[in-house]
């Protein structure tokens, strides 16, 4: 079965803000078997652009089960009730994307 993954480029404007949206999403992740695969930051050099002059602050990699699954968790109530906090606090470039078979 291929993974399925969200990639999401994330630059945060209000950090105590941001900080509810990691908690409150964690569950939510969790719920729905997810894996963080990645967390790095451009600041600390942990993710460097090397191509493209992108712009942001972090980079996040989750990956899950399946395409659908990742489908099931954005679209879920549960995370629905979560993004909000994000869009407020951020601004992110988010990718939905099949893994390779």
């Amino acid at each position: 079965m291929t993974k399925g993954y969200i990639v999401a480029e994330v630059t945060v404007h209000d950090a105590a803000g941001y900080e509810e949206y990691v908690e409150r999403s964690g569950p939510v992740l969790e719920k729905y078997g997810a894996t963080l695969l990645v967390h790095g930051f451009t600041e600390l050099g942990e993710v460097l652009v090397k191509e493209g002059g992108r712009s942001f602050e972090r980079l996040v990699v989750v990956e899950f089960e399946s395409p659908e699954r990742v489908a099931e968790f954005y679209a879920s109530d549960d995370y629905q009730s979560v993004i909000g906090v994000r869009h407020a606090t951020a601004t992110s470039h988010v990718y939905h994307a099949a893994g390779v078979a």
